[in-house]
């Protein structure tokens, strides 16, 4: 394996604690809120949605003034800090509206944070090695999750399938967080470059590849299913409560082996080829969700790990290879920022289809869409990137 700057492992170190406190919580909170708060599935999805999209509008605005101010650290630091802080509170929710507030301080702590985050690990690689350095630091992330999921699934074995016992892992997720806070403190170090504070941003200083870029993915996000309905359809289809942890750490299992190896393909094959590969493996998933057997949940959510760990290695890659230094945490704030806005559309949508025309129409919707903007990407962005 080609030698990695010690920096993308830190930060990779961060990420790992990071998710251990995050993929504690989110696996059981969809869970939590239908069984114990009684929230509709539209209620979920306004959750998600909602805590999606005011974080991502944050994370163009932190991208480009982390480009602007020449340093990236400080608020990649006051990103993580305000995710800790929020999680622990979650013990306390007493209805919907209170996970919903909580949700939107947590994600609004990683809007701040994932541009500048990964505009720093662009700036301690290069293009030859860029799908290997986010595989590096996905990798790392997602072995965090496993251990988190891991966690809430014991300490659920241990004391039941109860509130209290969900209320309990929300408090016990501040201490990995808060480890994270401290590596990222003592042991990242700040890329020096130069800034473009200059003169203001405009459209035109980013290349054409990247709005082209940019238009796919929007469309191919509207079409995505978040993983909150996934989790919920697993408990639709029959798999037992206390057992969604465990699902989702095999979803994690897959998400973190397939990382760095979908980097080195990307590499190696090309991109955009392999990103098409990707949304055709979503567009599986979601088929395979609508089976009306547990066996379909546990291979749904290892298919749902091979796509994530190409979708969050490749995407985050192409922008590394396509922008200038100077304009990656702004490149990376929009990307981040349209996510937010067509996944609050897409789960919304979700919610309302569950409700009103049952489970399987939003997955049947879902496989469809992704299977032929796969094809449409693959036509159209193999030339532009």
């Amino acid at each position: 394996m080609a030698k990695i700057n010690k920096n993308i492992i830190f930060l990779g170190i961060v990420s790992l604690l990071t998710d251990i406190s995050s993929e504690m919580i989110f696996p059981i909170l969809p869970v939590f809120l239908d069984h114990f708060l009684k929230a509709t599935k539209f209620e979920i999805g306004i959750i998600e949605g909602t805590a999606q999209l005011v974080a991502s509008f944050l994370k163009v605005f932190s991208g480009h003034l982390s480009d602007r101010v020449g340093k990236k650290k400080p608020i990649i630091v006051a990103g993580y800090l305000l995710s800790t802080v929020s999680k622990p509170f979650l013990y306390f929710a007493a209805g919907w509206k209170d996970v919903l507030l909580l949700r939107v301080i947590e994600r609004t702590g990683k809007g701040i944070r994932t541009a500048p985050r990964d505009a720093l690990i662009s700036a301690y690689t290069t293009q030859e090695k860029s799908g290997r350095a986010f595989g590096i630091h996905r990798g790392m992330d997602t072995l965090g999750a496993v251990l988190g999921s891991l966690s809430a699934f014991v300490i659920i074995l241990f004391l039941g399938e109860t509130e209290s016992s969900f209320r309990l892992i929300f408090l016990i997720s501040f201490f990995p967080a808060f480890l994270a806070v401290i590596v990222l403190l003592f042991f990242v170090k700040e890329k020096p470059f130069h800034s473009v504070k200059k003169r203001s941003f405009r459209l035109k200083d980013l290349p054409v590849s990247y709005y082209w870029f940019l238009f796919f993915q929007g469309i191919f996000m509207l079409f995505s299913m978040n993983y909150a309905f996934m989790i919920l359809k697993s408990s639709n289809v029959g798999v037992s409560l206390g057992y969604i942890p465990v699902v989702y750490i095999l979803f994690n299992v897959v998400y973190a082996v397939f990382s760095y190896p979908f980097g080195l393909w990307a590499d190696r094959f090309g991109k955009v080829e392999t990103l098409t590969a990707v949304y055709l493996i979503f567009s599986i998933t979601a088929f395979v969700f609508t089976l009306d057997t547990p066996v379909a949940g546990w291979i749904g959510f290892v298919l749902y790990g091979i796509f994530m760990a190409g979708y969050e290695v490749i995407t985050r890659a192409l922008i590394s290879d396509i922008v200038s230094p100077q304009l990656k945490g702004t490149a990376y704030g929009m990307f981040h920022t349209l996510s937010g806005i067509t996944v609050f559309l897409s789960v919304v949508i979700a919610g309302f289809l569950w409700d009103r025309f049952g489970a399987d129409v939003p997955f049947y919707l879902s496989s469809a869409g992704s299977l032929i903007i796969s094809m449409i990407i693959y036509i159209k962005l193999k030339d532009k990137l």
